[in-house]
């Protein structure tokens, strides 16, 4: 992919287009699970090379360019949660992701955050429980922003906060990420194992087109492995990605939450727009 900038996949610094408000646009009373949602995999991943950076996009870039879903793994090191892609550390701890979470919030108060939040690497030096250290966390930025309940929330609930969707063991901080129906088959051995991965993206595309509107849907068209890098998987599965939803035209379809890889800006866009 190199540093190209296309409409289905990015690897440079700033989205071409971007859509801050566009939840804006949508009714109060639109559950969560039946919008087409934009997301990053592993969003903060920018450090350590072809062999894991995930991203190129800052997080708050990422925002601006209208990703509401994030991939968020923290290590519980010293009672505290830097953020690891595996062991390589990513220049920053959960408290400056909810920074500058809650900064774009503030800027855009009708939109809302989904954010994964998920053990990474390994434990070292702590004296509390992972859940009691991100309960601090979220503690210290001021509970009443975040939804930290189990049920699905309609969009006028949510506006101007974070929906956490909890990938950890522990008393209930928001919905339980195990209850969406979730499609992440990220082990691509290589890249001739693509369309074995666009097959399993699709049919949870499917399902979620198809599905219960009160249930969510979580499709991650990204992946790696031995002979396979991410930015070489992405820039496969996102154009297979923006192909399908260009097909469909201008028919609002509900896809659930799409995780992508270096997503391109356009691609965002579609997914947008399938509300």
């Amino acid at each position: 992919m190199g540093n190209d900038q296309r409409k289905d996949a990015d690897c440079t610094p700033n989205p071409e287009v971007k859509n801050p408000d566009w939840m804006s646009s949508i009714p109060d009373g639109r559950y969560i699970s039946d919008l087409s949602i934009p997301g990053t995999h592993d969003s903060l991943s920018l450090y350590g090379g072809n062999l894991i950076q995930c991203q190129s996009w800052s997080l708050y870039s990422q925002y601006e360019a209208g990703i509401r879903f994030v991939d968020v793994r923290c290590r519980h090191f010293g009672d505290s949660l830097p953020i690891h892609h595996d062991l390589k550390y990513q220049h920053c701890f959960f408290n400056n992701v909810l920074d500058d979470t809650f900064n774009f919030l503030h800027q855009h108060p009708k939109e809302t955050i989904l954010m994964r939040v998920k053990k990474e690497y390994d434990p070292a030096e702590n004296k509390e429980s992972f859940c009691d250290t991100v309960s601090r966390y979220i503690k210290d930025a001021g509970s009443s922003q975040f939804w930290l309940s189990n049920y699905i929330p309609t969009l006028g609930q949510v506006r101007g906060k974070i929906i956490i969707l909890q990938d950890y063991s522990g008393p209930f901080m928001g919905i339980p990420y195990h209850s969406l129906c979730i499609a992440d088959k990220y082990n691509i051995p290589t890249l001739f194992d693509v369309g074995w991965k666009w097959c399993n993206v699709e049919q949870n595309l499917n399902s979620a087109r198809h599905g219960n509107c009160r249930q969510m849907y979580l499709t991650f068209c990204s992946g790696s492995g031995g002979g396979a890098y991410p930015n070489a998987v992405a820039d496969r599965m996102n154009y297979r990605l923006y192909n399908f939803l260009e097909s469909k035209g201008k028919t609002k379809i509900r896809w659930g939450t799409i995780a992508l890889d270096f997503p391109g800006a356009q691609l965002v866009q579609l997914i947008i727009h399938s509300n």
